[in-house]
């Protein structure tokens, strides 16, 4: 057999292997997959059709990837920010502030233990096994509380018949503190 012919054995045997470990995906999924590693030429011809409108922005916060209507860009110079794929100018914003969502889960009484034989009691004159005694250190841990924060941003505007944005920012606080910042600084200044 040549080396020639053996080529198409082995990516045969590769392309079956992949199916038998993959087989949940389809053509259409791997598709989508590549598809969505790359920037979308629509996305970047609108992101550059606004830079060169608005020149470079001074804030960009990307909340879904390859989406302009899921990022907030402020462009400084020009005095401008796109809010969720709406512009919006300086004197449009009347103030930003947030709200947290908060939700408490309450937890079950358990015990958290351990034993740890190194620190076993000596019994020295005794006849017979002495590694049945043991050391036991625990703790109780009684109605342990999860707190979970699901964040928005609320931005007030002039306009009438849209007067406030609400942003879902989850659970992230960094984000929302970065966001609230940006727009207070492009709010002043």
């Amino acid at each position: 057999m040549s080396s020639g012919s053996r080529f198409p054995l082995v990516v045969s045997v590769v392309s079956s292997v992949l199916d038998y470990l993959f087989p949940f995906l389809g053509e259409r999924e791997v598709g989508e997959i590549q598809q969505t590693k790359r920037p979308k030429p629509d996305y970047r011809r609108q992101k550059r059709a606004l830079i060169l409108k608005y020149g470079n922005p001074t804030y960009n916060l990307v909340l879904k990837e390859q989406n302009l209507n899921e990022e907030i860009i402020i462009f400084g110079k020009t005095r401008r920010i796109m809010i969720q794929g709406k512009l919006f100018s300086h004197s449009d914003i009347l103030s930003c502030t947030y709200t947290d969502n908060q939700r408490i889960l309450k937890g079950e009484a358990t015990f958290v233990g351990k034993l740890d034989t190194r620190k076993m009691p000596s019994f020295r004159g005794f006849e017979g096994d002495t590694n049945l005694a043991a050391y036991f250190e625990g703790n109780n841990v009684s109605n342990k509380e999860i707190i979970t924060h699901n964040y928005s941003v609320i931005i007030k505007l002039r306009d009438p018949l849209a007067s406030v944005l609400k942003i879902p920012m989850g659970s992230n606080w960094e984000k929302v503190n970065e966001l609230l910042e940006a727009i207070k600084f492009f709010i002043s200044g």
